[in-house]
């Protein structure tokens, strides 16, 4: 009677241990990908987007600071007398 309860004879023994290998890999792929993909609302995100606006608004502004020097060069030009 012993022999017919142990798992290495059991059929059932080995289906529920490939069964429990095949969850236990689905559970850690899915915990993987939980913690790669934070949502918008995790902190560490919203810094990521404080830093990335922040960073964007410094550069729109050398660009407009570029910009303005630009149009200064050509208002210098148009008012330099002309020595024809």
């Amino acid at each position: 009677m012993r022999e017919k309860l142990s798992p290495e004879k059991s059929i059932w023994g080995w289906k529920l241990l490939i069964v429990a290998i095949i969850l236990a890999f689905l559970f850690m792929v899915i915990f993987y990908l939980a913690l790669n993909n934070e949502p918008d609302y995790m902190p560490s995100h919203k810094q990521k987007q404080m830093q990335m606006q922040h960073q964007m608004q410094s550069d729109s502004a050398k660009d407009d600071h570029s910009q303005m020097d630009m149009k200064d060069m050509q208002m210098d030009e148009h008012t330099q007398p002309s020595s024809h």
